[in-house]
């Protein structure tokens, strides 16, 4: 890149973002959607154009697309942002195998919208253990870009509702990570409820199987991560509401800490509300 146009990233970066879809810059635009800058907050997130970001990844990747291309231009008039995005991990999972050296360039691609298909390509690979999903998930889950790392634990939630309690006990080690978004992951990906996601049904009537996951951050040091704990107890509550009262009981007599004592505040909202 000639020093001008690397000038106009650094400018470019540095910006502010806008509120609302119709301030962002046309120049703005056209560097997201190119993959040339990240989105900085969800309006910037929504307004990329998936299509004319995969052109150019394709092209700059030397990736075949051209016997979808009509379908995805058919379907992005219907589908959500999110939505699209799955669709295209989809196509790029039949072509982008792990061992390609094409797909390790999603991980450090400029472009949030592209890291965020590199995450959920892993999600849509046939006949993978999740152990092994889970080592291939690991940086779009410690990614810069929060909205990469929610779409991380979105990608393998779907293996977390087939089989809760298999894929708890392989997600329990995170919880020992010194890496508190990879903490956040493992109690995110496990929420009964979650957002913007299906819920688990088996955890909303057996929320005693993700102890394993939550014992560990009943007193994290990390405000992000004893958000995703206390949400978590949270969607458990409008299922298993006696529970959920047990439990931060039993944790405020084990551990009287401000950390453990904001979760359980927290985690108890929804019933507090309720009982007024």
């Amino acid at each position: 890149m000639d020093p001008k146009s690397q000038s106009k990233i650094d400018r470019l970066e540095a910006r502010s973002p806008a509120r609302r879809q119709r301030e962002i810059p046309k120049e703005v635009l056209d560097a997201l959607s190119r993959g040339w800058i990240e989105s900085k907050n969800l309006v910037e997130w929504l307004s990329v154009d998936r299509l004319i970001l995969l052109k150019s990844l394709c092209q700059d990747l030397v990736i075949d697309l051209e016997s979808s291309r009509k379908i995805l231009n058919r379907e992005a008039k219907v589908l959500s942002p999110l939505q699209l995005s799955k669709r295209i991990a989809n196509e790029l999972s039949g072509i982008l195998r792990p061992t390609d050296t094409r797909w390790k360039s999603l991980e450090n691609h400029t472009s949030d919208v592209v890291r965020e298909w590199g995450a959920l390509i892993v999600g849509q690979w046939e006949s993978m253990p999740f152990a092994r999903r889970l080592a291939w998930i690991k940086p779009f889950a410690d990614d810069s870009n929060p909205g990469t790392r929610e779409v991380a634990w979105m990608s393998l939630r779907q293996f977390v509702a087939n089989d809760p309690a298999g894929t708890i006990a392989k997600l329990s080690p995170w919880t020992g990570s010194r890496n508190h978004h990879l903490r956040r992951f493992a109690s995110e990906i496990t929420r009964p409820c979650g957002v913007w996601c299906p819920h688990i049904t088996v955890l909303k009537k057996q929320p005693e199987l993700g102890l394993a996951i939550l014992e560990p951050l009943l007193s994290d040091d990390s405000l992000y991560v004893r958000n995703s704990v206390a949400n978590w107890l949270n969607d458990a509550s409008k299922s298993r509401p006696e529970w959920v009262v047990e439990v931060t009981k039993r944790w405020q007599m084990q551990s009287d800490t401000s950390e453990t004592k904001y979760i359980c505040k927290r985690a108890l909202r929804t019933l507090n509300k309720k009982n007024r």
